[in-house]
């Protein structure tokens, strides 16, 4: 009878097509002491990733568990909590990559910390004019407030079971950012704040091409509004108008004066989150632009 694993690492997947082999290489080149199992959810693909998957050949025991009763990240990673083992859930995105030591230091920083997260590297994934289209790296020294409200993990977290189970997993209404929002969630619920674990490196990565970083960009703009759907009762603070002008000025000034890709490429961005924040301030109800 094999022992229960310490940790799970949840690992949802829809369609990440060449970048999930990267991803499953580097799980399967951890070094961890510890007993720990790759839970690994397929949320309606159609490319070959399902069968990536099953032939993982790993340093520990695999399963592929089926979510494809319904599309979207937080209800595929809550159907891989159901079928995992472990006392303490990770969870990793099936299109970036971790170092070697990655799954045992989250799993040690479970020992003491109830909800954690990683250094956020965004440089080995991605190349230089993609790094310098999104400014300053993020969650690489700690974790940062986000929107100017509390202290989240933007990607990658950590927590124990219990803790998870008392907050009742990820809210399902989040198609993106589901992990700022269980962060705060797990603040306003429980007390509990993500700590820091600066010996683990968890590698990001953006999109590739001008029209996939306007997509993410539309992506990151319309979570932003159901964030503060949600939280702007609890004190999330709203957009100045002032400021969206500002935006809007500065975006048009960049895109016309833009010569090339690399020039191109932070204003591409900003336009998607803009128009993410539009179309998700007409579709929730609320103003955030």
């Amino acid at each position: 009878m094999e022992p229960t694993p310490s940790v799970s690492v949840i690992v949802p997947f829809h369609n990440p097509g060449a970048y999930f082999a990267t991803l499953l290489g580097s799980l399967a080149a951890q070094r961890c002491q510890r007993v720990w199992e790759l839970v690994l959810v397929d949320n309606r693909s159609t490319d070959d990733s399902r069968q990536l998957a099953e032939r993982w050949a790993g340093p520990a025991p695999s399963l592929v568990v089926d979510a494809s009763a319904r599309a979207g990240p937080s209800y595929a990673r809550n159907v891989g909590v159901k079928a995992a083992r472990g006392h303490r859930l990770v969870f990793v995105d099936a299109d970036d990559g971790v170092d070697p030591g990655y799954v045992e230091s989250m799993d040690r920083a479970l020992d003491d910390h109830q909800l954690v997260t990683s250094q956020v590297d965004s440089a080995s994934l991605n190349a230089p004019w993609v790094r310098s289209a999104h400014g300053v790296p993020w969650q690489n020294t700690g974790v940062d407030v986000m929107f100017g409200f509390l202290p989240a993990a933007g990607a990658n977290i950590g927590v124990q079971r219990g803790l998870f189970e008392r907050l009742g997993g990820f809210s399902e209404r989040f198609a993106a950012s589901e992990d700022i929002a269980f962060c705060w969630t797990a603040k306003l619920q429980a007390g509990v704040t993500p700590h820091f674990v600066a010996e683990a490196r968890y590698l990001y990565r953006y999109r590739d091409s001008l029209p996939g970083l306007l997509k993410q960009g539309v992506r990151w703009g319309r979570a932003s509004v159901q964030l503060y759907a949600v939280f702007r009762a609890f004190g999330m603070p709203p957009r100045r108008p002032s400021l969206a002008l500002h935006e809007a000025g500065a975006l048009a000034a960049g895109l016309w004066r833009a010569s090339d890709r690399a020039g191109a490429a932070p204003y591409v961005v900003r336009l998607g989150v803009g128009l993410g924040r539009l179309a998700g301030s007409l579709t929730e109800g609320v103003w955030f632009v």
